[in-house]
Parts: C-alpha cells; structure tokens; sequence
C-alpha cells in the first residue's frame, strides 16, 4: 500500500482492533504457584502502550481487543475503563472480544460488533501479529503488525512497526496517529 494511503486511513479510521498477546502483550508468559498451589499466570505489557491508547481514546478512536484470551486482557480492559477520562465521559469504554477460539471465530465476532457500531472494516485498523490475526488482517482497512510479528503476517501487513509488541508498538502506532493528523500529544489528556 502506498505511503499516501496509509497517512490517509492514520487520519480517517474509526475503529482501532487490537490482539492481545504479541500485541498488547510481549507474548511472554510467566506462571507462578501460590502457597495454597494456585497456579497464576503472569504476561508482560509496557506503560506507554496504554498512555498510547489513552491518546487515542481522546481524540474519539473507539478501542476493540478481540483475542483468545480471557485473563488477563478482561483485567487489563476493567483498568482501561476506569480512567478518569471514561469516568467523567471524555471518552468511551475499551471494548474486548475474549475467547475468541472457544467461541466463535476472530471475523465473525468483529462483525458482529462492527454491525452493533454501525461500522464496517474499512473504518479499522487491525494491529496483530500472527496467524489467528491473518483474516481479520486481510478485512481490515490498514493491516499493522509490531516489529516482531510473525513473517505470515508482515507479508500482508501494511505497516510494520518499529517497536515490538508489549514493548511500545502500539504508543508508536498512536503517535503516527496523532502526527497524521496534526495533534500534539501535549495538549491531551494524560488518562
């Protein structure tokens, strides 16, 4: 895609769509048992990626994390929505789409809610990194990937960052966002 059309969709999209590990998350995960022998499971994410998604909430991008995951992006998410910024209504709440391959698969439950939005997939911007991502990749209006997503998925990507995944791509992306668009991040809201 040209480096036109890509600055074009930056400026236009509607509807951020997110995966969770390999893109909120590093992909690393760490269990720990517990005195009384539960197990927890422990993945790591950087601060600014959320900084990031604060940005892009207050300038009206709605948030979807549509992910096979369950904990800990539902925990993630109830943080996100707890912002002072959602509290007092400047901007909306994150939505996520969890246990996805359970469920149902990745394009039809964004679909659903595309259609609960009044959206449809040129209006997005999907951000993955590996294989359960590639078809919602390919409906997508923008396809984007962080700096270590997975070969399959930087083929078709339309933008590679330079960040990895859990590790800043996704304030990089909202900063390509903010610069597209003539926003200076100084003048938003912190959270």
């Amino acid at each position: 895609m040209d480096k036109q059309i890509i600055e074009e969709r930056l400026k236009s999209f509607k509807y951020l769509i997110l995966d969770g590990d390999g893109v909120l998350f590093s992909g690393d995960e760490y269990r720990g048992v517990l005195p009384d022998g539960k197990i927890i499971v422990m993945k790591s994410r950087h601060y600014h990626d959320s900084q990031g998604l604060t940005f892009l909430r207050a300038i009206g991008i709605k948030v979807l994390f549509a992910t096979a995951e369950g904990e800990p992006m539902t925990s993630v998410v109830e943080k996100l929505n707890n912002l002072p910024g959602v509290l007092n209504g400047s901007f909306e709440l994150v939505t996520s789409l969890v246990n996805l391959q359970k469920n149902r698969s990745k394009v039809e439950s964004i679909e659903k809610q595309l259609t609960k939005e009044g959206l449809n997939w040129d209006d997005c911007i999907y951000i993955g990194d590996d294989r359960t991502d590639l078809e919602s990749m390919k409906k997508a209006g923008l396809a984007v990937t962080p700096s270590d997503g997975q070969r399959l998925i930087k083929k078709i990507a339309h933008l590679v960052l330079s960040k990895k995944g859990g590790g800043g791509a996704i304030r990089e992306f909202a900063e390509m966002v903010l610069d597209a668009r003539g926003i200076d991040e100084s003048t938003l809201p912190s959270a």
